[in-house]
């Protein structure tokens, strides 16, 4: 993702910087299939991070195997690409 730049002088060309740090790009998105809407329609929510794929996982997979409320699903991703699913044991 990139955001221009602000002020850039007259006759420059507006410049673009990156919105995400450096250090984010190196996180696990843990996102969850949240099916407990009011219109019965399932959805998907980024719900936390990890800050290495172990932590992720067991993070994932704790969601999905608490013993309140858990969730049908849990996706991990690593720059957008999909690395994991736990589902919740039947």
């Amino acid at each position: 993702m990139e955001e221009r730049v602000a002020g850039a002088s007259a006759g420059q060309a507006s410049a673009r910087v990156p919105c995400t740090p450096p250090a984010a790009s190196q996180l696990y998105e843990i996102a969850v299939l949240d099916t407990t809407a009011e219109d019965g329609r399932a959805r998907w929510h980024t719900i936390g991070w990890g800050v290495d794929r172990i932590h992720a996982q067991s993070l994932a997979e704790s969601y999905v195997t608490r013993p309140m409320c858990p969730y049908e699903e849990a996706r991990i991703r690593h720059n957008g690409r999909l690395v994991a699913v736990h589902r919740r044991p039947a």
